[in-house]
């Protein structure tokens, strides 16, 4: 039994290598990257959290001088106009509350 062997010679590539010459290797534009990758998950977890207050408090901050009077709403809040962040405050509130008080209900 005659068995024919074919030695390969061995194929010439190229080596990849990969280089990392330590933290300050990926400069500014890979910080603000960086930042801006942060920042975009930080606004997407607020939007998760408080998006139905946000949505309510822009709401309430349009319709608010149309519906109630200027001296009204100086004696509820203090001032001539509802500022965005008091209104903002104030949905946060009530809906933790609301949530406090469905649990409560379901119990």
């Amino acid at each position: 039994m005659d068995a024919d062997v074919e030695v390969l010679e061995p194929r010439q590539e190229p080596r990849f290598r990969a280089e990392f010459r330590g933290p300050g290797s990926f400069g500014v534009l890979g910080a603000l990257l960086a930042g801006g990758t942060a920042l975009s998950a930080a606004g997407i977890v607020a939007l998760l959290l408080f998006g139905r207050a946000l949505l309510m408090a822009g709401l309430l901050t349009v319709m608010w001088p149309i519906v109630f009077s200027p001296e009204f709403t100086r004696w509820v809040f203090g001032a001539a106009a509802l500022s965005f962040w008091k209104a903002l405050l104030l949905c946060v509130l009530a809906e933790a509350v609301l949530r406090w008080l469905r649990r409560g209900l379901r119990n």
